[in-house]
């Protein structure tokens, strides 16, 4: 898990004076046999005394379906070059959280792995209460130790040998965080943070195709690829910076609560990103909450980001200059997306709560250039419960 979720579940601890237990089901499928995910979690959280609250999940994906390649066309057709996926990803956490007088301190420690990917992280987050606790100043700190590890064959280099070892990353994140009651209905929460990636960065199973690549017809002569497709080759380090503004307001006449936020992401790949969101949560007697929602997102291009690029990186000795870095990666275009969608939280005892959402997610790219294929249409849908004891 991620700095950005340890630190939000630390938050959510800071509010929790009950023991609980919760489970989601959660089902995303893309439109026309993309990604299909289903995901299984399980969270709890265990107060044994006032100064210790335990906490940590456990999650199950179950993750099928084609994603695009950046590959072009297969020639006659519209239909985007795909590669098929089929894995399993297991994952938790798990983190107590300390309170003395009017601070906290938690520590966390995260693992991730699928077939190709391993992830172990560790955070420090904590928080400190002053202004009559109407402020509180957040920190956090965090870094992950990945590494990828492709299926044998999808890998390639300047040889035509897979890379079968596992290739390192790693990330870390700092965070700078302050929440403020600005009156008895409002609440305003600001945060900073910086992250650093470095190491191997490129996905493995994207591929880019280059104009001056000799053409390599394959071993079936009577059936030739229709062109030659290279690995994707990301900078070895990123740099973001991510800014967040959250503002919650309830509005007593209308027994209901709004919540707006926006959110910058820069990074040196010189990728820009603004996202807003708005929430409004509505009561509905005693034991309902409407809550509709809606989120914007746009971004900029990658500087290295392209449907096709010059020269041939199997041939060093060609006169075309060929860029440094290179990636057809959809997601490093210039894109919007649209989330929207709702959900319903039902009390429907002391210690029962059920919930059911429905979200719609769409995405489209902006340059012109890029097939609108390549965008994903998402439904998602999730359910689950809440126990209290």
């Amino acid at each position: 898990m991620g700095l950005s979720g340890a630190l939000h579940l630390a938050s959510l601890s800071r509010t929790r004076g009950e023991n609980r237990a919760d489970y989601r089901y959660e089902d995303y499928a893309e439109e026309d046999g993309r990604i299909h995910v289903q995901t299984q979690g399980a969270y709890f959280s265990l107060a044994p005394s006032s100064w210790l609250t335990l906490q940590g999940n456990a999650i199950y994906d179950a993750i099928s379906g084609a994603t695009p390649t950046g590959a072009p066309y297969l020639p006659g057709t519209n239909a985007v070059n795909t590669a098929e996926m089929n894995d399993t990803r297991y994952a938790g956490f798990l983190e107590p959280t300390f309170k003395f007088d009017n601070w906290t301190l938690s520590p966390q420690f995260a693992y991730s792995e699928e077939s190709d990917y391993r992830s172990i992280g560790v955070a420090l987050n904590g928080s400190i209460d002053f202004n009559e606790k109407n402020t509180t100043l957040t920190w956090g700190a965090s870094h992950s130790f990945d590494q990828v590890l492709p299926n044998e064959g999808e890998l390639y280099y300047e040889t035509d040998s897979p890379i079968k070892s596992p290739l390192d990353k790693g990330d870390s994140s700092m965070l700078l965080g302050l929440v403020q009651l600005l009156g008895p209905a409002t609440l305003l929460t600001l945060d900073l943070t910086l992250g650093y990636s470095d190491g191997y960065l490129s996905d493995p199973y994207k591929r880019v195709l280059f104009d001056n690549v000799p053409y390599n017809p394959g071993p079936d002569p009577d059936n030739p690829y229709p062109y030659t497709v290279w690995p994707e080759r990301r900078p070895g380090h990123r740099f973001r910076q991510i800014g967040f503004v959250s503002l919650q307001h309830y509005v007593d006449k209308l027994s209901g609560a709004i919540e707006v936020t926006y959110r910058f992401y820069h990074d040196d790949f010189q990728v820009t990103g603004h996202t807003a969101s708005a929430q409004w949560n509505q009561k509905l007697g005693k034991h309902l909450t409407l809550s509709p929602l809606f989120r914007f997102y746009t971004q900029n291009a990658a500087s290295f980001y392209g449907t096709h690029f010059p020269g041939a990186p199997s041939d060093p000795s060609s006169p075309i200059p060929m860029p440094k870095n290179y990636s057809s990666d959809y997601r490093l275009s210039a894109l919007v997306s649209y989330t929207y969608g709702v959900s319903l939280s039902a009390r429907v005892q002391e210690h029962l709560s059920l919930e059911l959402a429905y979200k719609r997610y769409e995405m489209y790219g902006t340059d012109g250039v890029t097939s609108s294929f390549q965008y994903p249409k998402a439904n998602v849908f999730t359910g689950g419960f809440t126990l209290w004891f």
